[in-house]
């Protein structure tokens, strides 16, 4: 990629549904390809994934310099790698998601939580 990535790039981001979330994850683990990707995310959710759920969301990381891709074999298959900001990210989202569960551990832990 040519151009460099602009925090208003990466501002416009969001990662608000657990496939957005775990999709980031599984990069942060190594170079995967999209259809990887959904098949894992299949399993770690218990429901189907189709591309328009990925694709897109893969499209928005590479534009804002997160993500690299290649081609690999012959049928148009692409792989996709996180670049040193999209660890930066992975690293700030994922500490923001722990700030938001730590702090739910403590309601559920107090004894008066009113659950149905």
């Amino acid at each position: 990629m040519s151009r460099k990535q602009s925090s208003s790039d990466v501002g416009a981001l969001r990662v608000n549904t657990t496939i957005k979330l775990y999709t980031l994850i599984l990069l942060a683990e190594g170079e995967k390809h999209g259809y990887e990707l959904m098949r894992t995310l299949e399993k770690m959710i218990g429901a189907p994934v189709g591309p328009s759920q990925i694709y897109p969301y893969l499209r928005k990381l590479e534009e804002a310099g997160l993500v690299k891709s290649r081609e690999v074999g012959s049928r148009d298959k692409r792989s996709y790698k996180l670049t040193r900001e999209g660890v930066e990210f992975v690293r700030d989202v994922l500490e923001r998601s722990l700030s938001v569960i730590q702090a739910a551990v403590k309601v559920i832990g107090r004894e008066k939580v009113c659950l149905p």
